[in-house]
């Protein structure tokens, strides 16, 4: 029977060196912090590099709990992105959700890669702030050796600068930021009745 569901980590992905152009498809709905935020492989030692990627000894697998960091979502698209481009087939599709604020509707919000072209994008309203957008793309170049090591760069960026991309790329406080406060008609202001944020956790 066929692999339907495939559980791991992509930030520090199970595939052997070389394997590529395997999949058909990928259909995906990826963790963007709103409510249930991304977490990857790895505590805060093997984040700043002071210890590589390593195996759990057989002994002390039973039980074993992994250490996991947050996982923003600009680093969790790229590496979508980058796992897509190597893994599917050439005219193979990436569906996912992708989220969006719904103020900031100046630019094209969505991501790109030189190996895929947007096809179709359709709108979920999710609240009067932000929402979501499936996005489907088609693979129509192959993944070269440039591309590859643009991608360990991008990678690396990631891993050396954690805490700011965390930062960055934290929807969740653009999404339950406090009301503005708003002017009445004597010229006052008023503010909200529940001035601060509903969540408060920095990272999801």
């Amino acid at each position: 029977m066929p692999i339907g569901l495939l559980r791991a980590d992509n930030n520090l992905p199970p595939w052997r060196p070389g394997l590529k152009e395997v999949f058909d498809a990928i259909i995906c709905d990826p963790p963007y912090g709103v409510r249930a935020g991304g977490r990857k492989s790895g505590g805060r030692k093997l984040l700043k590099g002071v210890v590589d990627p390593y195996t759990v000894p057989d002994d002390k697998r039973v039980g074993h709990i992994p250490s996991t960091a947050p996982y923003c979502l600009s680093e969790c698209v790229h590496d979508l992105l980058d796992l897509a481009g190597r893994m599917l087939v050439m005219g193979g599709r990436l569906v996912y959700f992708y989220p969006v604020l719904r103020e900031d509707s100046t630019r094209n919000p969505f991501p790109e890669h030189p190996c895929f072209k947007l096809v179709a994008s359709s709108e979920q309203i999710l609240s009067s702030r932000y929402s979501r957008v499936l996005l489907t793309m088609v693979k129509i170049g192959p993944y070269t050796e440039e591309i590859a090591e643009t991608a360990r760069r991008k990678h690396l960026e990631f891993r050396e600068n954690h805490l700011k991309w965390l930062e960055d790329g934290n929807l969740h406080s653009s999404v339950f930021a406090s009301a503005d406060p708003q002017v009445t008609a004597a010229g006052d202001l008023k503010l909200s009745k529940d001035p601060k944020p509903k969540y408060r956790g920095k990272y999801v």
